[in-house]
């Protein structure tokens, strides 16, 4: 991600800004080292500042130029511990310019009332509100303010329980910017717009309640990105339309009670991401139309109600072996990379429903039907038809072929055949009409194909499927001739002695096999189940050669 850096040229003259400035600072800006803008301040000294506190006023610093402000500095010179926290009513600093050699120092305030910062320049060397409060119930505002190429330091910060802090639209050059073990409380956060350019950002340890936390449209520059081990509140979380650079991005550790956690429409860049041992509560995580770029993305270990991917673009090592979570949606997501939920190392993976209709597959899902309990977690979609469901399987089919998980395969085959029949059947019955006379189609396919066969993935079942349909003709023989509508009769005179049972399952076997040695034929309606029987047989066999070829080929 390009940075652009900013340099100021300043200039102090002779001339009189107003009735209370009798200096004029004039600020030139560059960008890459471009003239953009010239701006005059009224200049004051830290000192004059320094009286105002001293005598408990206001600071109206709107369009002032201030040089090396410290407050540290202030305490020293009336005797005041650095540890111990200055009162300040108002301070009102909008259209302002700080600069200073190292450090503009504004840590261990207590701000009482406003606290102003917006349209602002803090332009070289350090910033720090290290431990400051902000106890009033007035907006914080730093809205449109620029932060130097310094480091930016919001440590240990307390903001007031209702108020709202507001970086909207401020610009951070460089450096690191560091929020870490802050308090924002119950007020809302609003982050949006903002452009940390290159900085490093830090907000791990901070502490969010029931307020809003608005990172959209914010761009994070190629540094690393740190949210680890926040408590994230019940507030919304925000980052849609957020731009990431190439930087490490960490959320490890971090806690949510309840709300949304929304990334739809963000845009990674080419470094890893990271949610691992995440808690999100009973809160609804949107990561929907989302870039990834190349990196991995964890979010192994993870506690969530529900995480949806749903039209996003995979192209990286994503890791899915959560923790516990009732409901991930996949579908519509392109995925060119590895999907991992196969539990490992004694991991067991806690997932209830798994969504992956009009997925594009171009990559590998890593998953075990039997670990991941994979029937269950299609079946248990609430929102989808059986055709969805039916390609779900289908889809999770042709992963396990490719894969070589064989056996995996034919369980993903059994049910996609199964709910693709449900499917036809459903349709059928809302047609209604001359569409009911296919019912018997179904019928046979139900309990040829199915049940008899497991779609020729079982040659096991083939053949017991065999040996029960000979057993029933055997008997049907048998039936026949106690209703005297049938018979099996010896044609060549054999003196064999075999009992009426006997022949009937003799005469069966032979059937069924299509020996055909002609020693006993059918007489009645044994003639016509001969027939069913013979191509029963035929079709049998060749059911239970495809499915056992099948299986030796593999």
């Amino acid at each position: 991600m390009e940075t652009n850096i900013v340099t100021y040229n300043i200039e102090v003259i002779k001339e009189s800004f107003d009735a209370n400035h009798k200096k004029t600072a004039v600020v030139q800006t560059f960008i890459a080292n471009k003239l953009v803008s010239e701006k005059k301040y009224g200049i004051v000294t830290k000192e004059e500042i320094y009286i105002h506190l001293k005598n408990n006023e206001d600071v109206n610093l709107n369009g002032c130029y201030v040089k090396d402000f410290s407050i540290s500095e202030f305490k020293k010179g009336i005797n005041l511990p650095a540890s111990q926290l200055f009162d300040i009513n108002n301070f009102e600093a909008e259209n302002a310019f700080f600069d200073c050699s190292f450090l503009t120092d504004f840590s261990g305030i207590n701000f009482k009332g406003k606290a102003k910062f917006s349209n602002t320049i803090f332009s070289h060397g350090n910033l720090s509100f290290f431990q400051s409060r902000f106890t009033s119930n007035e907006d914080v505002e730093f809205i449109d303010t620029i932060f130097g190429n310094g480091e930016i330091n919001f440590q240990y910060v307390e903001f007031g329980k209702l108020n709202r802090v507001l970086f909207t639209s401020s610009n951070f050059h460089g450096g690191v910017v560091s929020f870490v073990n802050a308090n924002f409380n119950d007020g809302d956060a609003l982050f949006n717009s903002v452009n940390f350019n290159n900085c490093k950002v830090k907000f791990n340890y901070s502490k969010f309640g029931k307020g809003g936390i608005n990172f959209q449209k914010t761009k994070f520059g190629d540094r690393s990105l740190d949210f680890r081990k926040v408590e994230f509140g019940t507030g919304r979380v925000d980052f849609r339309r957020a731009v990431f650079g190439n930087g490490y991005i960490t959320f490890d550790e971090a806690e949510m009670v309840s709300g949304k956690f929304n990334f739809r429409l963000t845009r990674f860049g080419n470094n890893d991401i990271s949610f691992h041992s995440m808690n999100f509560g009973d809160a609804e995580v949107l990561f929907e139309n989302v870039n990834f770029g190349t990196g991995q993305v964890s979010f192994s270990e993870c506690i969530a109600k529900s995480i949806s991917f749903k039209g996003s673009r995979l192209d990286v090592f994503l890791d899915l072996t959560v923790k516990q979570v009732k409901e991930i949606d996949l579908s519509d997501t392109v995925l060119r990379d590895i999907i991992d939920l196969k539990p490992a190392n004694n991991h067991h993976v806690h997932l209830n429903t798994l969504y992956l209709y009009g997925m594009r597959n171009l990559g590998r899902i890593i998953i075990d039907w039997r670990e991941n309990n994979i029937k269950n977690l299609i079946k248990n979609q609430q929102n989808t038809t059986l055709r969805q469901k039916a390609e779900q399987f289908n889809i999770l089919k042709e992963n396990f072929h490719l894969g070589g998980q064989y056996e995996d395969e034919d369980m993903a085959y059994i049910q996609f055949k199964r709910f693709e029949l449900r499917a036809d059947y459903e349709k059928t019955l809302k047609g209604g009409g001359l569409k009911l006379l296919k019912m018997p189609n179904y019928l046979f396919r139900w309990l040829i194909f199915d049940k008899m066969g497991l779609y020729a993935t079982s040659p096991m079942r083939v053949l017991l499927s065999v040996l029960v349909v000979y057993v029933l003709y055997s008997w049907l023989y048998l039936l026949l001739h106690f209703f005297n509508i049938g018979d099996v009769v010896n044609a060549v005179g054999a003196t064999d002695q075999l009992t009426y049972l006997q022949t009937c399952f003799y005469h069966s076997a032979i059937t069924f096999l299509t020996v055909g040695y002609g020693d006993y034929y059918p007489m009645g309606y044994s003639r016509g189940i001969s027939i069913m029987e013979g191509w029963s047989g035929v079709f049998l066999m060749s059911y239970f050669t495809v499915a056992f070829v099948r299986k030796i080929l593999r």
